[in-house]
Parts: C-alpha cells; sequence; structure tokens
C-alpha cells in the first residue's frame, strides 16, 4: 500500500486468532478505508499462516509481537516483558495513533494500553463470547491460569475495564441483552456481505486459492478442545468417532478443520473430505463451486456468522468447565466404565 503514516489518520489493529484476523480486516475496510493501518499479530501465527505478509496487501504495515518469549512467570515480569517488546515495536508509541483496536484483549498488549493510559476499543473473542467471559476464562485457565487470572484481573474478557472504550461484537449471538452505548453490534456475516464482490474475492484469496468441488452433503467443522487443554486428544477423537457412529452415521461428510485444531480425522471418518487449508470459517459460503446445505458443530461460535448461508445443527455444548453428563463421562463421552454417552442427534 503506498499511503504514508504522516498523510492521513493513523489506526492501530491488534488480533490474535483467525476470526478476529478476518474481523479486523473487514473493520479496516468498512470503517476506516482510508486511513494508515497497522496490524500487529502474535508471533506464532506464522505455524499458521506463513505467507502473512500477503496482508500489506490491505495493512500499510504488518509486524509480529513476541509473545513466545514471554514467560508465564509472574505479573511484574509479563508487563515489564511486554513493554519492552511493545517499546521496540512501536517506537512512536501506540498515542501516535488516533483510534487503536485490539481482539483478543485478554492477551499482554492490552495490559501494555492500560499501562501508557491508552484507551482502546475491544473487540469480543468470538462471535457471543462477550456474554460468556466465564467460559472464556475457563478455557484460558486449563492450559495459562496466570494468563487467566491476569486477563479477569483486569477485565479483559468482559470489557469491563474503564481504559477500553467500546466493546465491538455480535449482539444477537450473546446469551443476554447487552445495552449501552458502549457496546458495538458487528456482523462479520453482513460485513463479509456488504463487501464489493472483486475485495470480497481479495479477502478470500488471502487463506485460499481456489474453489472447493465437493459432494458432500454437510460441513463439520472441528474444534481445539486438545489444544486448548480442554479434553485430551484421544478424548477428542473419541468423541467425534461417537459422531460417526452416531448423529453422523451414514452422510457424506467435509471436514473443515478448526484453524488451531492439530489433530488427523482420517481414520475417524475414513471416507469423508479433509479441507487441508486453514481458514476462518466464516468464509465457507464463499468457497465452494456448490454449497453443502447443512453445518455440524459443537456450539462452534463460528455457526453464528453461517446462519444466513447454512442450516446449522449443533451437536452439544462446550465442555470448558469439565460438566459431567448424566451417564458420568465428560462432553457426551463414555464414562470409564463404559457407561452410555449422553450426545443427541441434533434438531434438523
Amino acid at each position: 500500500m503506498s499511503r504514508t503514516s504522516d498523510s492521513c489518520p493513523r489506526v492501530l489493529y491488534h488480533a490474535i486468532s483467525s476470526y478476529q484476523l478476518l474481523e479486523v480486516l473487514l473493520h479496516r475496510l468498512h470503517v476506516h478505508p482510508d486511513a494508515y493501518a497497522l496490524l500487529i499479530l502474535p508471533d506464532f501465527i506464522t505455524d499458521k499462516y506463513p505467507r502473512y505478509t500477503r496482508l500489506r496487501r490491505f495493512f500499510d504495515r504488518v509486524v509480529l509481537f513476541p509473545y513466545t518469549r514471554i514467560p508465564h512467570g509472574n505479573e511484574a515480569q509479563i508487563r515489564a516483558d511486554t513493554a519492552r517488546f511493545a517499546r521496540l515495536l512501536l517506537p512512536e508509541g501506540p498515542d501516535a495513533f488516533s483510534a487503536v483496536y485490539v481482539a483478543g484483549a485478554h492477551f499482554y498488549f492490552s495490559l501494555y494500553l492500560l499501562e501508557s493510559g491508552v484507551p482502546f476499543t475491544m473487540f469480543e473473542d468470538a462471535a457471543g463470547m462477550l456474554s460468556r467471559a466465564e467460559e472464556l476464562r475457563a478455557a484460558l485457565a486449563a492450559k495459562f491460569p496466570l494468563h487467566a487470572e491476569l486477563a479477569a484481573k483486569y477485565g479483559l474478557l468482559d470489557g469491563s475495564h474503564p481504559g477500553i472504550g467500546r466493546v465491538i461484537c455480535l449482539k444477537r449471538a450473546q446469551t443476554r441483552e447487552l445495552v449501552g452505548t458502549r457496546v458495538v453490534d458487528f456482523s462479520v456475516e453482513q460485513a463479509l456481505e456488504g463487501l464489493p464482490s472483486k475485495t470480497r474475492k481479495r479477502v478470500i484469496r488471502l487463506f485460499l486459492r481456489r474453489k472447493i468441488r465437493t459432494g458432500a452433503e454437510a460441513v463439520l467443522l472441528t474444534q481445539q478442545f486438545s489444544n486448548q487443554g480442554v479434553l485430551g486428544e484421544e478424548e477428542q477423537l473419541r468423541l467425534y468417532a461417537g459422531l460417526r457412529d452416531g448423529p453422523l452415521r451414514g452422510m457424506r461428510l467435509l471436514i473443515k478443520k478448526h484453524p488451531d485444531d492439530p489433530l488427523s480425522y482420517e481414520t475417524v471418518f475414513p471416507g469423508a473430505e479433509v479441507i487441508r487449508a486453514a481458514f476462518p470459517a466464516e468464509l465457507l459460503p464463499y468457497v465452494f463451486k456448490r454449497k453443502p446445505e447443512r453445518v455440524y458443530a459443537w456450539d462452534s461460535t463460528a455457526c453464528e456468522n453461517l446462519r444466513d448461508h447454512f442450516i446449522i445443527c449443533k451437536l452439544g455444548g462446550t465442555p470448558h468447565g469439565g460438566q459431567t453428563d448424566a451417564a458420568g463421562g465428560r462432553f457426551g463421552l463414555p464414562a470409564p466404565d463404559g457407561g452410555a454417552s449422553a450426545a443427541e442427534p441434533p434438531d434438523p
């Protein structure tokens, strides 16, 4: 891009997940199309998107924040390391930007902004998660308890910190009504639909080079339960084997893995097609030659931005907190003594 930081307003974006990356990209295109825009991504995103530099087609500058170099030791050390790296990446300081938007606000960059006294706008972590902050805390605490503790302490899960000026979320996906001028509604589904066709194709090509051909009748979205530490890898595979032998028996499936799901499903679903590319599920309405009618998922937040394009079939709730079902197992898994699964087929 040809803009210079001195010739127009400057905005800063921060994103962690695939969904958040798409979200801030769409927000930039709709709200700040003419601004000089800096995007901060985590250094570990290169594992998932090694060609992340292509984002410079939409952002004037893209930098990697070295989160993997910050040990989860104690709060003072985390704050000091975060501030040191932030000053290296942003020598001009965050107050040089007219607007700062943070998706993945529970990550440590937000602590630096609060310490600097720079107000920012927070995006909810995923569609519907603003009203489910305790679920987010529990999922984070499963592997990173100190990280979860700091995020809750400073109101970075529900946007309650006074240093957060506004909170952007998908209002229709919340479990309770959110009111007040601080809460701003934003739909990724509508933002994608509202782009000019050529621009939308450019966005999709960041993740996929060509459309997907499939004879599947339904898409199965997997979750990253094992990666989050909520389930073990074998437990997660047993979970999906239960679906194969239960509500999804005999169905022609296309498996769309969560971008952070490391597991392989070829042995669980030997006849199914598997999408190899990592991309946000919210792009699914636009990536097929012929689109399957249904999407199956375990309460995936991505489904909230697919409702206008697919029949959504939810297979159950999210197990953050390790609930026990009536059979004594977790999340519809058989109990250790062989008890029956509590998983039920979805309503069509």
